[in-house]
């Protein structure tokens, strides 16, 4: 395992801050000057600092599969924290997964209304002490028939003593974990450059846009576009994605176009001709 590396912006130290006075005093005419020197108390100023950091185990879900959350609090404060709690705000299109969190609930706890964590190696439940940090874990299931993306923060609860021994209780800022539920979907739009015909052989050029409208890649795309009697592909007219390359790629037998990502556009082009 490698040496966890210190963060240059975190500072687990108090600050002290004392100041002196010096000068110099000569007490008869033609001595030699004595210097004096003076020194105040030092103040201490202890640093409050735990930071709040939840995950999920993955970017997009699917009805009725599971989500896995880690929620991290790291104290780097000069002082150590206890009666610490880490509260998540469910997201209502989700389900808690019955027995889930991690660590055991004390008694009458829930998310909602924080679970007690504590730093590995302590005895007393909720102490982190500085430099250390605690871990709550659960797991939700996503509702059938739910959309869109699924928000779920976490605060922490903390309290702590300063220099003169006053305790206070605090709240850290929330951590917000974002994931989608999946959804793959495709548009195709069609356009022609004529809307009727009047002649043996005239030609007709088609153009499709295909999108992917979800928020998921859509792969292996195979698009196909059949003719009705009368209508013939005219060999040698197919342009892909406005490529300069004609093909002899006839529709209606299909056109793979393999993947689109979400928002992605592929083109298509092609001419047909007609018998009246």
């Amino acid at each position: 395992m490698s040496e966890k590396q210190a963060d240059p912006n975190t500072n687990s130290s108090p600050f002290k801050v004392g100041t002196t006075a010096t000068g110099s005093v000569t007490a008869k005419e033609g001595e030699n000057p004595q210097s004096i020197r003076a020194i105040s108390n030092v103040i201490i100023t202890d640093v409050v600092k735990a930071v709040v950091k939840e995950s999920a185990d993955t970017e997009f879900d699917n009805n009725g599969e599971k989500i896995k959350y880690t929620v991290t609090l790291q104290n780097d404060s000069s002082v150590d924290l206890y009666d610490v709690k880490l509260i998540s705000e469910l997201c209502s299109k989700t389900t808690l997964v019955k027995d889930s969190i991690i660590p055991t609930p004390q008694l009458d706890e829930t998310l909602e209304t924080g679970i007690s964590v504590t730093s590995p190696d302590e005895m007393s439940v909720g102490s982190v002490p500085k430099g250390t940090s605690a871990v709550l874990e659960y797991e939700v299931t996503v509702n059938e028939g739910e959309t869109g993306d699924i928000v779920n923060d976490s605060i922490a609860e903390i309290k702590f003593r300063d220099q003169m021994g006053g305790e206070y209780t605090g709240r850290t800022e929330p951590s917000i974990v974002v994931t989608n539920i999946a959804k793959a979907d495709l548009q195709i739009i069609e356009t022609a450059d004529k809307t009727f015909v009047t002649e043996d052989d005239e030609e007709i050029i088609f153009n499709l846009t295909i999108k992917n409208t979800g928020n998921v890649k859509v792969n292996d795309i195979v698009v196909t576009s059949p003719f009705p009697a009368g209508m013939n592909y005219k060999p040698n007219s197919t342009l892909k994605n406005d490529t300069e390359a004609l093909s002899d790629e006839n529709p209606a037998d299909s056109i793979n176009i393999g993947d689109l990502d979400p928002a992605q556009i592929y083109k298509i082009q092609f001419s047909v001709t007609v018998n009246l």
